[in-house]
């Protein structure tokens, strides 16, 4: 049967050749110059002395992150006029970053300064009005935040969700829930949707504030209009329960979770976990973290970290290193630093320095390190039951580190040595004492 016009063009068609990805472009040189200059003011003389086409926002921008990492904020103020005079083209992007640095340093009058600055390089955005708020919030001038949303139509912007919530957490943080209440309902008065963002700031307030009926009610609130609540919602009214002592409660939320369609996640369960150990289950967070693998989630090593933790509490140190060895063959989950110091001190605690000594050889080749109190205890407790071989060993990966031995670890290491001395030990023994 011969073949449709179709099927021979098709045919007639070259082969695609397989998509190779374009190489990233490469830093203009005046970029690098700028970025490899030892000092910001230097880099910052080099740009106002630069020919006239090299004014452009991407290497002005490179001089002002660095004055504003360095820390030279006086700098601002002259460079910023002195930009403006070379007509700069800046984006709003540059102030919003700089405004930023300007809250997180405490300096929220001049963050001001620079979002007033704005206007004389291009127009007012979302991202310096947000910035602008969050820095006033962070400092504490929540009022005047506020102020500045009645502003917002004047500076060509639009207020959203976004603007609120950060007056919503400063104004949960001094006012309470009853505060941030009313800035719902202002939020709502002015056709701004609120986010789930919203929702979970106002629970997480009102369950800090043991107002739990206020809280449930506003998950059915989010319901009602429309917002989905999420893992974190149901995580914030479970600590909530938690810290009121209704444990049971808590834990029916997983299933209440699955019947609105919403996943438990790992936080849910570490919330429950925190619960149990605050009360010395280590069964219970065992059988949470069953219930984890049941439902196909992978527990995280801070889970793991809860479950040796309360185990090392209750002095059950071998079950706390069989967690560490299943968390790693079970679960695939690599332990943090966090861990093993976790079941370093434990060990330490119990007194168990074999198995303490293992797990400091596991956390060496892990390429972690122990706490210098943990060290100590460590080498006093191996000098203690007579094992100077091992305490050496110790030693020797303090002095690595540069970490020093009190007077209490130096005389129960001695004392062991001196009962089982050889040539190489009272060597090295020496060396460790002269150089600390």
């Amino acid at each position: 049967m011969p073949a449709t016009a179709t099927v021979q063009r098709r045919l007639r068609r070259p082969k695609k050749f397989p998509y190779r990805p374009k190489p990233p472009p490469e830093p203009h040189p005046f970029l690098l110059h700028l970025k490899s200059l030892p000092s910001p003011v230097a880099a910052a003389a080099s740009l106002l002395s630069a020919p006239r086409h090299l004014h452009d926002h991407p290497f002005a921008a490179c001089v002002l992150y660095r004055v504003a990492r360095a820390r030279l904020f006086p700098l601002l103020p002259p460079l910023l006029a002195a930009l403006r005079s070379l007509r700069v083209p800046l984006q709003p992007t540059a102030f919003a970053a700089l405004i930023d640095h300007l809250g997180a340093a405490s300096r929220p009058d001049a963050a001001l300064l620079v979002f007033r600055a704005v206007p004389a390089f291009c127009s007012h955005s979302n991202a310096t009005f947000h910035a602008l708020l969050h820095s006033l919030v962070c400092n504490g001038r929540v009022d005047a935040a506020r102020d500045m949303l009645p502003e917002a139509p004047k500076l060509g912007v639009r207020t959203n969700a976004v603007s609120y919530n950060i007056i919503l957490k400063g104004v949960c943080h001094r006012d309470g829930f009853s505060g941030a209440r009313v800035v719902l309902d202002e939020m709502l008065a002015r056709g701004v949707r609120p986010t789930v963002v919203t929702f979970n700031t106002l629970v997480g307030s009102a369950c800090r504030e043991g107002e739990l009926a206020a809280a449930e009610r506003l998950v059915d609130e989010m319901t009602r209009r429309g917002v989905a609540p999420n893992a974190v919602t149901y995580a914030l009214l479970m600590q909530g329960l938690c810290d009121a002592g209704r444990y049971d409660d808590a834990k029916k939320l997983l299933f209440d979770m699955e019947y609105r369609d919403c996943q438990p996640d790992v936080a849910n369960y570490g919330v429950l976990m925190s619960a149990c150990a605050a009360c010395g289950d280590a069964d219970g967070v065992k059988g949470l973290i069953s219930d984890m693998r049941k439902r196909k989630m992978k527990p995280d090593d801070a889970s793991y970290n809860v479950l040796i933790r309360c185990l090392c509490d209750a002095g059950r140190v071998d079950e706390a290193h069989r967690a560490l060895v299943e968390m790693q063959l079970k679960d695939g989950t690599a332990p943090s630093a966090a861990t093993y110091r976790v079941l370093l001190d434990g060990c330490c605690e119990a007194r168990d320095f074999d198995l303490g000594l293992r797990v400091f050889n596991a956390m060496l080749a892990s390429g972690h390190c122990s706490l210098p109190p943990t060290f100590r205890r460590l080498v006093r407790g191996l000098g203690e039951d007579g094992k100077a071989e091992e305490a050496c060993f110790v030693l020797e990966q303090m002095g690595q580190r540069g970490m020093r031995l009190d007077a209490q670890g130096w005389q129960s290491v001695a004392a062991c040595v001196c009962s089982s001395i050889s040539a190489s030990e009272m060597k090295l023994v020496d060396h460790l004492m002269s150089s600390s």
